[in-house]
């Protein structure tokens, strides 16, 4: 683990570890990842996700601008989606045919989970915004 690890982030680590990766990322099955919602640093990650600078400026600028990302809608690892639902404030929720990608804000944290056709975009939907409520009740 780096040496400039906060607490947060280690608490975000341990929860990863324990929960959501078991109980998400390996069950949906479907790749996610933590951001610092601030300085958009990533926390942690699912294997081989990743978002380029550009693709987590337009979502984060997505999360104040819906009308942005409804209009243009939002790139995740070079994969285009379309914008179903942006409410400007918690979340988005966008699809490419069957594969889909959710975001959801919270105090401090965004939380990115993409899923491909093996999983219906309302589960991955679902999992997310309950992973951010959590987060929400924890003050993060």
């Amino acid at each position: 683990m780096r040496s400039d690890v906060t607490l947060r982030e280690e608490y975000l680590h341990k929860i990863w570890d324990n929960y959501i990766f078991n109980n998400v990322v390996e069950s949906t099955p479907c790749r996610a990842a933590i951001y610092d919602a601030r300085s958009r640093r990533l926390i942690v990650a699912s294997d081989r996700f990743y978002l380029l600078d550009g693709e987590l400026f337009n979502i984060s600028e997505g999360m104040k601008y819906p009308d942005l990302v409804y209009k243009e809608g939002i790139t995740v690892q070079n994969r285009h989606y379309d914008v179903k639902l942006a409410d400007g404030k918690n979340g988005i929720y966008a699809t490419d045919g069957l594969d889909g990608c959710t975001v959801c804000k919270t105090n401090t944290l965004l939380i990115i989970g993409v899923h491909d056709n093996k999983v219906k975009s309302s589960e991955l939907n679902e999992q997310i915004m309950k992973i951010g409520d959590y987060f929400r009740k924890l003050g993060l």
